[in-house]
């Protein structure tokens, strides 16, 4: 008897079982590579974890680490996400509830679930199924879809923390202090003293910010991001492109709103300056001029880091809330 059961059953097992596993392991490696991937996205060029202060050795593990812990939870983020495309909540997903951008998966779990009459998906369909790539160049094309959509969210964030850095240099302009460049590694160029101060307490605002921390609310979005994209199927949509634009004007503004106050102080000490070398001639306004202008220019950007907090506090959420939604629509 137990050599029929070896015979016609445990050897067969034990040939396929090997392949089996090996299979699955595989799906598994290839999965967690490509959250690796977005997750990395975000490191390049995120703020703080982007930046060369902080060590690449740690920013490796933070991205080994954060991918150990999602992989194994994509299937759930899956089923988050058909809650969050059921728009009218009959926990059924028909087509004109799906996004552009993922009409081609939808069509392709039709066609898997056997569907094609009804053309609605329940949440057992609507599941996270990983394939391996045909080739090569598929698994290039994958990382780079993934990579783009984490570099896309650090990059939104980043644009509104360089308004700060802009602020800080025009600032110094009008205020004389240009020449006192120093060399930021961070950016690769000279910038400025106020630009990196305000940049720097952009930063600390950033990191303390309530009622979440900007650096987890960033990551806990990029997260999310599975829910709506599973693996190997990531991609920036045009409206995600065209809100990057919108967040670079948003920048913009807020760097001038940030450097306001500076500008108008500065042309108002200029105007005493000239009208005080037409009436007396005597005083050397190059000479008083510049430490005036230096100490009225101080005294303005402390008296502005509330503004600078308030600007940080409720443009760093808008935008990545922005982003968030551009990619689902």
């Amino acid at each position: 008897m137990s050599a029929l059961l070896d015979q016609y059953l445990m050897n067969p097992l034990l040939q396929v079982a090997p392949a089996q596993v090996l299979q699955w392991a595989m799906l598994q490696f290839y999965a967690f590579t490509l959250v690796m991937v977005r997750i990395s996205g975000l490191m390049i060029i995120g703020p703080v974890f982007g930046q060369p202060i902080f060590p690449t050795n740690i920013r490796i593990l933070l991205i080994l680490s954060l991918s150990i812990l999602i992989t194994p939870t994509l299937h759930d983020q899956v089923a988050v996400g058909f809650y969050e495309l059921d728009a009218d909540q009959n926990q059924r997903l028909s087509k004109d509830e799906v996004p552009e951008h993922l009409q081609d998966r939808f069509d392709n779990l039709i066609i898997n679930a056997g569907r094609q009459g009804i053309q609605e998906l329940t949440v057992d369909d609507y599941k996270f199924v990983v394939n391996m790539p045909a080739s090569l160049l598929d698994y290039i094309w994958s990382i780079l879809g993934e990579l783009t959509l984490g570099f896309a969210l650090g990059l939104g964030v980043y644009i509104i923390l360089l308004s700060l850095q802009m602020a800080g240099q025009m600032a110094d302009q009008q205020a004389g202090m240009a020449l006192g460049e120093v060399f930021n590694p961070g950016f690769d160029m000279n910038a400025s003293l106020s630009g990196q101060f305000l940049y720097f307490v952009g930063i600390s605002i950033f990191l303390v910010m309530e009622p979440i921390n900007g650096h987890l609310l960033m990551l806990s979005t990029l997260i999310d991001t599975f829910q709506i994209f599973p693996v190997g199927e990531g991609i920036v949509s045009t409206n995600t492109l065209d809100m990057l634009q919108n967040i670079m004007h948003q920048s913009l503004v807020l760097s001038v709103k940030v450097a306001a106050p500076l500008l108008a102080i500065s042309a108002l000490v200029s105007l005493a300056m000239g009208y005080l070398g037409h009436t007396v001639p005597q005083i050397n306004v190059l000479v008083i001029g510049f430490p005036i202008r230096v100490v009225v220019s101080v005294a303005v950007l402390v008296f502005t880091l509330t503004g600078v907090a308030d600007i940080v506090i409720e443009s760093v959420p808008m935008a990545i809330d922005q982003l968030s939604r551009s990619t689902v629509m």
